[in-house]
Order: C-alpha cells, then sequence, then structure tokens
C-alpha cells in the first residue's frame, strides 16, 4: 500500500466521521465569534491605555486574534493524535493498525492529517470572521501573506512532531491529560498570545526566548501586523522543525518497541 493510499484513506475517514455531526461545525463557528466579540470589546479598555510595543501598532485586537489562531493549531498538533490513539486502545483497534504492513510512522502522520488540515482552516476562517465582523486590519501586502503562510506551515510541523511525542507518551503511560494541558497553558502563558512576552519577569522572558513556538508567533505577527519579514524568526522555526521532526519519530518508534516488548501496547 502506497503512502498516498494510506493518507487518503485515513482523510476519506476522519471527514466521514466530521460530516456526520453537522452541528459541531456550527457549534465551533458560533464559539469563534463569542470569543471574537469577548476580545474585541476587551480591545476596547486594553487600547486605551495605550503601549510601546510594535505588535500592538495596530491595535490589541490584531495582536490577539492572531496569537489565538496559531494556539489553536497548536493545541491540535499537540491533542490530536494522542486522543485518537487513546480512542484506538480503549476500542481494541490499536494494536491491529499497528499491525497492518504500512509502516507506523505513516500510520500515525496520516492520522493528524485530518486534524491539522482542519484546524488550520478554522484559524484563517477565525481571523477572517475577525476582519468581517469586527474590523480587523491586517496587512495585505503579497509578500506578508506568503511569509505568514510560510511560517504557518513550518510552525504546523512542528506542532505534529510534538503531537507525535504526545503519541509516544501515550503508547507507554496510557494518560495525557495533564501534559497536555500544561504544555497548552505553557505556550499560551510564554509565548505571549495575550499579552506581550516582554510583560514578563527577566526568568520566564528566558525561557519563552527558547520556545520555537515563541518564535512561530513572533513571524506571523510581523508578517500579518506590520507586513515585515522576521527573518530571525523564521530561520529559528525552520531549525526547531527540522530537528524535533526526526526525534519525535523515532521516540515514537522506541515506544512502540517498548510497548510491544512488555505486551502492553493495546492496554489503556
Amino acid at each position: 500500500m502506497t503512502a498516498t493510499a494510506v493518507l487518503g484513506a485515513f482523510l476519506r475517514r476522519d471527514l466521514a466521521i466530521s460530516l456526520s455531526y453537522k452541528v459541531g461545525f456550527a457549534l465551533r463557528l458560533a464559539s469563534s465569534l463569542f470569543s471574537l466579540a469577548l476580545f474585541f470589546y476587551l480591545s476596547q479598555l486594553v487600547d486605551r491605555s495605550g503601549g510601546a510595543d510594535e505588535e500592538l501598532s495596530r491595535g490589541y485586537f490584531a495582536f490577539v486574534v492572531v496569537g489565538i489562531a496559531l494556539l489553536g493549531v497548536a493545541q491540535t498538533g499537540l491533542t490530536s493524535l494522542g486522543q485518537r490513539f487513546r480512542q484506538e486502545q480503549m476500542t481494541g483497534t490499536f494494536e491491529a493498525l499497528m499491525s497492518t504492513p504500512a509502516a507506523p510512522s505513516l500510520l500515525i502522520l496520516s492520522s493528524a492529517a485530518y486534524d491539522m488540515i482542519r484546524a488550520a482552516v478554522e484559524g484563517v476562517v477565525f481571523v477572517l470572521l475577525g476582519v468581517a465582523f469586527f474590523g480587523l486590519r491586517l496587512a495585505s501586502d503579497p509578500v506578508a501573506i506568503l511569509v505568514a503562510l510560510f511560517a504557518a506551515s513550518v510552525s504546523m510541523v512542528f506542532f505534529v512532531a510534538l503531537g507525535v511525542a504526545v503519541a509516544a507518551f501515550t503508547v507507554v503511560f496510557k494518560q495525557t491529560t495533564a501534559l497536555l494541558g500544561m504544555v497548552t497553558s505553557g505556550f499560551a502563558l510564554l509565548g505571549g498570545v495575550y499579552f506581550p512576552v516582554r510583560v514578563l519577569p527577566e526568568p520566564l522572558r528566558t525561557v519563552s526566548d527558547i520556545l520555537p513556538f515563541t518564535w512561530a508567533l513572533k513571524a506571523l505577527r510581523d508578517a500579518l501586523i506590520l507586513g515585515e519579514t522576521n527573518v530571525e524568526a523564521l530561520v529559528i522555526l525552520v531549525a526547531a522543525a527540522l530537528v524535533s521532526f526526526p526525534l519525535a519519530l523515532g521516540l515514537f518508534g522506541l515506544a512502540m518497541r517498548r510497548a510491544r516488548k512488555t505486551a502492553t501496547l493495546a492496554q489503556y
């Protein structure tokens, strides 16, 4: 079975499942509008207080919308694979899935494909809703948009790598809820999603500078808000994706071998 056939099978399956729950789409759309309304009116208060950050030059609303959109994609990358594999374990199909001729790395990446595509589309829709309903102003320069798309694409590779690492943790330790909550909250706090990183104490700013998520968000904001290309942020982001992806796949392979050796692959 070719890689394209495996990927196509997973995409068709996941799309069919999603289409069977049509109300979910409407609820997610309504939730996006409520969230945008919340931060739009909050921005009316925050903008009056002023600020020296370049990223806030188009207002707090633009700042936070870009942050929330990227955090949503990151959260999907982190949670999707672990949740899917946990579900497969609980329904007793995980061992059968991993016993197919396809390589485990192909199976795990195919499992993430639909959710990541959906998260990316929802992130774009979230931003467009801000533009359509709340007058969100972003850079319209074609180069800036291309840079933003490139930064978002590389970010997704990094988020998938994190998701693969979480899936490896799920295979071995089964429970990942606490880990996912900690990582997602850490991104929101230290990555500058809701407020500029400069307001953090010095030790936390140092940690923030280490996180690739921080640089991904900076690259996106510089492109979409300032219309600039942050080469440093892009280089760091690409390096993080190139390093983390094979490491995560290797970690997943180790987790699978350990689970098979200890006969715990199907346990949940």
